[in-house]
């Protein structure tokens, strides 16, 4: 092990990129270095692919790094073992620091796993220096600015319409104003196999000494709306776009039948179809993504990507079952949002709880990485008492229940996961208190805006 470098094995549990993205996260905003061996030693091509290279330089150039070859001697704020195939990395960060950043993948690779990456990095990050900012008021808030280009619509990742339309209105609900201008747009879309996607986000940084606080999303209540909203691009014919979204459309409709539902009874379905210019689309694709709201203000998505052979009618019906799977289990958060959550509950100040159907592997991955890389963090998993199959307390997730999930429930590492059938699940995490500024040398409540590492 390099001195003074906390080392993550890269082939535990989900034993894939998620871990190298969350590791490399935590190392930019603790200060600590951080190695990953065994780089996605689970995948069919194990190692770094260009995707996942290009989430880390993203990260090293945020917290003010220099991609460095394997060796010894790097300096603070590089990445060792930085090249396709590898399956060693370290990452010896610097401050992350506000600001305008562009990645591209150069393939199809996915631009929201890039954000996965990035976007919490944004949150903590400190102000540009002094000269890169004397235009701004000292009052004005502090934002990053991001453009990552490669696959917008992309296999065994969420669709960039996802984190628009899901992720951010839920942590815009979740912090208040402290995601003020949070924002997550599709400039164009790119496919596979050769991109050329756009998307941008503004990412707001937290005022210096305030963290994040807890949330608690364990009240799913009635459904009040469900979206349709479906696209084609490219040669795909023009019709596909409405037969996605009719298709959803009907499935959801009779989902929704059978559910009870509180006085609101049947909620209205919003359907909308889009063709995309030539202008909003690189390449042939299509899909639908589909997503409901509760009057408790929890939002639950789902999608669907067209495949060659595959009718429209089947590909729309696929999203909305997958949407209902989450809304017939009465969970708070959908399967993608379970883990993209954990990070944030484990960042956070105090217990944070969430209700889920079963905790998916990447999600068990999440709460493993936040633990080691982040002092005082504790998570513990739950059946609430009346749930499917249990009369109470399951225990603290271990690695023979993450076994057994990796074995029967593969179906999360390829953009599934977390039965209905199972039951619900509460996930509590106790925080730790993270502000911008603070490493793990610093201690808490002495970080400030000003803060060097």
């Amino acid at each position: 092990m390099p001195p003074g470098v906390k080392m993550i094995d890269g082939s535990m549990l989900e034993g894939g990129g998620q871990i190298l993205r969350y590791s490399a996260a935590l190392c930019a905003i603790t200060g600590q270095a951080v190695g990953v061996e065994r780089v996605r030693a689970k995948r069919t091509r194990p190692g770094l692919q260009p995707q996942h290279l290009t989430s880390l330089r993203l990260v090293e150039e945020l917290c003010e790094g220099s991609l460095e070859g394997e060796g010894e001697g790097a300096e603070t704020g590089s990445l060792e073992g930085g090249a396709v195939g590898s399956s060693h990395v370290v990452l010896r960060p610097g401050a992350p620091r506000c600001g305008r950043y562009v990645a591209d993948t150069k393939t199809a690779g996915s631009c929201t796993l890039m954000v996965q990456a990035a976007m919490p990095v944004c949150v903590f990050a400190q102000p540009p220096p002094p000269e890169a900012s004397s235009s701004a008021s000292a009052s004005s808030p502090v934002s990053t600015h991001l453009e990552l280009r490669g696959g917008t619509d992309a296999d065994l990742a969420p669709p960039a319409g996802y984190l628009r339309e899901v992720l951010v209105p839920l942590l815009g609900r979740l912090y208040g104003g402290l995601m003020g201008g949070l924002a997550v747009e599709t400039v164009r879309r790119g496919f596979y196999p050769r991109g050329g996607g756009v998307v941008t986000a503004v990412i707001p940084a937290l005022p210096p000494g305030v963290p994040l606080p807890a949330f608690d999303l364990t009240r799913r209540g009635n459904i009040t709306q469900v979206t349709v909203k479906s696209f084609s691009a490219g040669r795909v014919p023009v019709t596909v776009a409405s037969r996605l979204a009719a298709a959803a459309e009907a499935a959801l409709r009779r989902t929704l039948r059978k559910l009870p539902n509180g006085a609101v009874g049947v909620p209205p379905i919003l359907v909308e179809a889009t063709v995309e210019t030539a202008e909003a689309a690189f390449g042939d694709g299509c899909g639908v993504l589909v997503y409901a709201d509760t009057d408790t203000g929890c939002r639950l998505g789902a999608s669907a990507k067209g495949e060659r052979g595959v009718p429209a009618e089947e590909v729309g019906e696929r999203a909305a079952a997958e949407l209902a799977e989450a809304l017939e289990a009465g969970a708070c958060v959908d399967q993608w949002m379970q883990d993209q959550l954990i990070i944030w509950m484990a960042l956070g100040s105090g217990v944070s709880r969430l209700v889920c159907a079963e905790p998916t592997l990447h999600t068990r991955t999440a709460m493993v990485v936040a633990e080691q890389l982040l002092p005082g963090v504790k998570f513990t998993l739950t059946r609430p008492a009346g749930a499917a199959g249990t009369s109470g307390e399951e225990g603290r997730r271990g690695t023979s229940g993450a076994e057994e999930e990796e074995k029967g429930r593969g179906k999360k590492q390829e953009g599934g996961g977390g039965g209905a059938g199972q039951g619900l699940w509460l996930i509590e995490c106790q925080g730790a208190g993270w502000t911008v500024g603070r490493t793990l040398e610093t201690p808490e409540g002495k970080a400030g805006g000003s803060a060097e590492r």
